[in-house]
C-alpha cells in the first residue's frame, strides 16, 4: 500500500484551491438590512467590489461596519467608507513601522 510522505501531501494540499463563497446582493441586503439598490449604489461608487453581481465576505463585512457608522456616528455612506478606508491605511502605516523599526535594532 502506497502512503504518500508528508511533505508530497502538505505540496498538494496547499495547491488546492478554496473558493470563497460569493453573496448574491439579495443574500447581502438580507444579511445587513440594506436594500439591493443601494448595494447596487455602493457597487457604481466603487465602495464595494462585486465579481459578477455576486459579492465576498469582506464585502458584507464592510456593509455591515459602513451601517454602523452611519448609525453610530451619523456619518452618510460615502464618509463611513472613506473612515473604514483610512483605518485600513492606518493598520498598514502601523506595520509598516514597526517592521522598519524592528530592521533598525
Amino acid at each position: 500500500m502506497n502512503t504518500p510522505d508528508p511533505e508530497s501531501l502538505a505540496i498538494e494540499l496547499s495547491e488546492t484551491i478554496v473558493e470563497e463563497y460569493r453573496y448574491t446582493y439579495e443574500q447581502v441586503a438580507h444579511m445587513t438590512s440594506v436594500s439591493v439598490t443601494l448595494i447596487e449604489r455602493f457597487v457604481s461608487l466603487n465602495l464595494i467590489e462585486a465579481e459578477d453581481a455576486k459579492l465576498r465576505e469582506r464585502d458584507v463585512a464592510r456593509i455591515a461596519r459602513m451601517s454602523r457608522l452611519r448609525r453610530d456616528l451619523g456619518l452618510n455612506w460615502v464618509g463611513s467608507s472613506m473612515v473604514l478606508d483610512l483605518s485600513q491605511e492606518i493598520v498598514r502605516l502601523k506595520a509598516r513601522l514597526r517592521a522598519y523599526e524592528s530592521h533598525r535594532e
